[in-house]
This record gives structure tokens, sequence and C-alpha cells, in this order.
């Protein structure tokens, strides 16, 4: 068992539509995958953050809001085919990619895996594909980096078996176990938008959990610090997206063994790599 975790290129955002309180000055929020092995399964990754192809997506208007909104940087040393090459990981050798919800910045490069098997939430995947052009832009939904032939190749997380957590992962109760071995297990972590998971392993010497855009810096988890009101025109459910911040917050607090890692935070990048 092992985990890496990669940036793939960043956006650019103010400061203050993620943390309330923060600078209106543009910041910049790395895109992080997770790159995982398994013993008998191989390779899987935890989304795919930014390609080359989400600057062709965001070229046509009204796509082109997207581009503005978060402006989009990505050098050839941070695609991500070009780190996995560098480990002597060929793209056919990625058996698995789980993915935490179907915003651009986390699908992008899906296209460069042609016969990996996606895992994805039922939800979110009926969340994009019923929420074309205008309304699914809103949403932060670019149906365009889907692959054709993504519904032959996917798995739910909801068919996968339920099961219960241990006190220490309290106030989190429940989650689907991904391989039927115990080794990944999927956490609900609703409001950031539809069919929102985390992947959660506990096979490390210190128990790692990928929490996509369920909360989007370290600050966040520390403080339990809500996102401006200006960012609630994208998440699905504001309500339950506080009460899952407050969740992983209290998580955070109670258990020090563990390491919570938001996918934009580069606080939490630098500190694992470390």
């Amino acid at each position: 068992m092992s985990l890496e975790l990669l940036k793939v290129g960043h956006c650019f955002h103010p400061e203050a539509v993620v943390t309330r309180g923060g600078s209106w000055r543009a910041q910049q929020f790395p895109a992080i995958v997770g790159l995982l092995k398994h013993p008998t399964q191989g390779y899987m990754l935890f989304d795919t953050g930014y390609a080359k192809r989400f600057k062709q997506a965001t070229q046509p208007f009204p796509e082109r809001f997207y581009r503005w909104v978060t402006p989009m940087h990505l050098c050839d040393k941070e695609n991500l085919l070009a780190q996995l090459a560098a480990r002597g990981i060929a793209a056919e050798d990625i058996k698995h990619i789980f993915i935490s919800h179907f915003h651009a910045d986390h699908i992008a490069g899906l296209l460069d895996f042609p016969s990996a098997r996606y895992i994805c939430s039922r939800v979110g995947l009926q969340s994009i594909l019923q929420r074309p052009g205008f309304r699914g832009l809103m949403k932060g939904y670019l149906p365009v980096l889907l692959p054709e032939d993504f519904q032959s190749r996917v798995d739910f997380i909801e068919d996968c078996p339920r099961r219960a957590l241990g006190s220490e992962l309290a106030p989190f109760t429940a989650a689907y176990d991904m391989l039927g071995d115990g080794a990944y297990l999927a956490v609900d972590l609703p409001g950031h938008a539809f069919g929102h998971f985390g992947l959660l392993s506990a096979q490390h010497k210190e128990s790692l959990f990928l929490i996509g855009d369920a909360c989007w810096t370290e600050q966040g988890l520390m403080q339990a610090t809500k996102p401006h009101p200006i960012a609630s025109l994208i998440l699905s459910d504001k309500q339950r997206y506080y009460e899952t911040i407050d969740k992983l917050a209290q998580l955070y607090g109670a258990n020090q063994t563990m390491q919570i890692i938001p996918a934009h935070c580069q606080q939490s990048y630098d500190r694992f790599i470390r």
C-alpha cells in the first residue's frame, strides 16, 4: 500500500471566496491528485486534476466564463501523464480512477486513461449528465471532458459494500468499501457538489483521508472556516456543506494521527511531500 500526492496544475482565485475574511487578491490553489498503489489491484488515481484540454473546453462561450473565474496554469512537467511516466507508470497501468466529484478541475484528465475503470457516485454522474449547457456550467461542469464510453467503464460507490467506521473516525459513522478488502473507503461528504465523496485509507502507517473539495484549506479544518457567501453559487447544498466542514473540523481536532488532505491546499501538500 502506498500513496503519493501529485500537483497537476493550479488555478488562481481570490482567497476571500475560499476563506471568509481573507484577502481579495488572487491566490494559487493547486490541483492535488492522489496516486495510490494496491498490492493486488495495482495503481489507482484519486481525481486527475487539470489537463491541457481544459483550455480547449473553455475556449467557446459561455464556457469561457469558467476560465475567467478560475484561470488555470499547467506546465508540461506537471502534466499528469508526464509525472506518471517519470515514475515508470504508463496510462494503461492505472486500473481505477476514483472521482470525488465532477467539477472540471477534478476530471480534466479522464480522457488520458482509456483503459481505466471509473469509481464514482451514481448521483454525481447523473448530476453532470442532466445539466448540459449553461445550467451545468453554473455548477462547475464541462461534460465534454467525459469519455464517450464512460458509462460502460464505471462502477458506482453506492453499489459497494457498506461498513461501519470505528469511533476514532467520529462523527463519520459509515463508508463504502471500494475494493471489498477494507483498503479504501469512500466517505460521503455532501454539500460542495452532488455525489461528493472522499477516500479514506487506514492501511498506511498513518490514516489518510483525501477529502476533495469538502473543505478547501487546512485553515478551514483547523477553524471550521466557511467560504464567502458568493461561493454558494456553485455549491449543491450550502447548509450540508457547512455541516460537512464542521464534521471534518471535529475529526481533525480529535484524531491527530490522521492526515486530512484537501484537494486545493498548498500547505497540506507541502507538509505531505516533506
